[in-house]
């Protein structure tokens, strides 16, 4: 449990350092006007805007359980059937582009989060995948404390057809 804890501390000072590291980049990096134009499309809740940015579906755990009856349906799912974990992890967790705008757009970017996202710490890492560029941006959402150790969301961006479009968000723990 300790070497858990330790490990943990160790990881947050280390995105610290690669923050302050980062911090330069981030200007001169190819997604920063896409990142500021993503947030100033939340803030003023330009849906038209938002499809616009992003990928036809959007990969989201979050938009899965976000309301009660979303959250009774994900137990009933668990409950009843042997394949609930592929179900969610190959099909149910890719949001479609309107559907995601239409039920989760609202409960996930509500001003305060989007102020948050503005506000707080955020880590930028290009990478790679078959051939595919992706940026991962993390933000900071909740500090750590002591009895907590914080947490962050993850949003990712995928090059499609020379443009960066919004493809997923997360949450890290």
């Amino acid at each position: 449990m300790y070497i858990i804890i330790l490990t943990i501390i160790l990881t947050f000072f280390s995105c610290n350092r690669i923050k302050k590291d980062t911090k330069n980049e981030f200007r001169k990096s190819e997604i920063s006007q896409t990142w500021n134009d993503f947030l100033n499309i939340l803030e003023s809740s330009r849906e038209k805007d938002f499809k616009e940015l992003s990928s036809e579906k959007i990969r989201c755990y979050l938009c899965l359980e976000n309301t009660n009856t979303e959250q009774k349906e994900m137990e009933i799912l668990r409950e009843n059937d042997s394949l609930w974990y592929d179900k969610i992890y190959d099909d149910l967790i890719y949001i479609p582009i309107d559907s995601f705008v239409k039920k989760d757009f609202d409960l996930i970017f509500n001003l305060e989060f989007v102020k948050i996202l503005k506000e707080n710490e955020t880590i930028f890492h290009k990478r790679i995948i078959d051939g595919i560029e992706y940026y991962e941006i993390l933000v900071t959402t909740t500090k750590p404390t002591i009895g907590h150790e914080g947490g962050q969301h993850n949003f990712q961006f995928k090059k499609i057809n020379g443009k960066w479009k919004f493809n997923e968000i997360g949450t890290i723990p």
